[in-house]
């Protein structure tokens, strides 16, 4: 089951528009499904941008669905993982922000999106990178695994992932990884310049993907 926090549907929580993910999709009519889309500023922004001909939105938080049904042109108030859809190798795209942490069985939810995207359909994807310093460095020197409102150890996750498993995850559902980023913030980007991306694995909070069908 998809495990969100309910909180209020105006707070950046809902309202999130991965800007790393616009220039991925190409620019022309694309059919497109956004599973946990929010309020809905992410297909707001394709909209703007005239990337997407058609919209479908999956959202389990009711008051962030209503809010995004002026952007999408279906809306589907559910849990993706019980959600039985009508769609066969029909979508140009799969948006997949910050969700396959969320989910009792990601592995089976990529494995059923594979099966929605046409044949040279793409599944766009972030999610937590657990391998991250500050989450080793706690488990191995304090024996501490907290969790907490936001983040990587965020109480609503309910899988977690390194790099290799995450690829792994695709890998076996048949797609193929053709463009990867590992987001680095604030003075960790110096030292993974001077190490010239050594340890990026160790110094990224998120991990991004667009894997395409094999």
């Amino acid at each position: 089951m998809e495990n969100k926090i309910i909180q209020d549907s105006n707070s950046s929580y809902y309202n999130m528009v991965k800007i790393e993910f616009l220039p991925l999709i190409t620019e022309k009519p694309n059919s497109i499904l956004d599973v946990g889309c929010g309020t809905g500023q992410f297909g707001r922004k394709l909209r703007e941008m005239n990337k997407a001909s058609e919209l479908v939105g999956i959202e389990l938080y009711a008051p962030a669905a209503v809010q995004a049904e002026k952007y999408y042109d279906k809306m589907y108030h559910d849990d993706v993982e019980s959600l039985d859809l009508p769609y066969s190798e029909y979508f140009d795209y799969v948006i997949c922000g910050d969700i396959l942490e969320h989910l009792s069985d990601p592995w089976n939810t990529v494995s059923r999106i594979a099966k929605m995207l046409k044949k040279d359909g793409a599944l766009i994807c972030s999610i937590p990178n657990i391998r991250y310093w500050k989450i080793i460095a706690d488990l191995t020197l304090y024996g501490r695994w907290d969790y907490t409102d936001s983040g990587i150890l965020d109480s609503t996750h309910l899988r977690f992932f390194t790099k290799s498993t995450f690829f792994e995850m695709l890998h076996k559902a048949n797609y193929k990884v053709e463009w990867e980023a590992m987001v680095v913030h604030g003075r960790k980007k110096v030292v993974d310049l001077i190490t010239f991306g050594m340890f990026s694995e160790f110094l990224t909070t998120q991990i991004m993907v667009m894997a395409k069908k094999g």
